[in-house]
């Protein structure tokens, strides 16, 4: 399972994570890389984060 942890310093940063409620079905491709990230320890969100 995965979750959206909030903690918003910016407006901004709230609608994105709110954003991410508009697509809930991912493509077999992308739970791959996901899951690939994962089982590698590889941060696929450190660039969006550090925004």
């Amino acid at each position: 399972m995965t979750s959206a942890l909030i903690g918003a310093s910016r407006p901004e940063q709230v609608e994105d994570c709110v954003g991410a409620l508009k697509v809930l079905d991912f493509r077999e491709a992308e739970l791959a890389e996901i899951e690939y990230a994962r089982e590698s320890d590889i941060n696929l969100w450190a660039a969006s984060a550090e925004r």
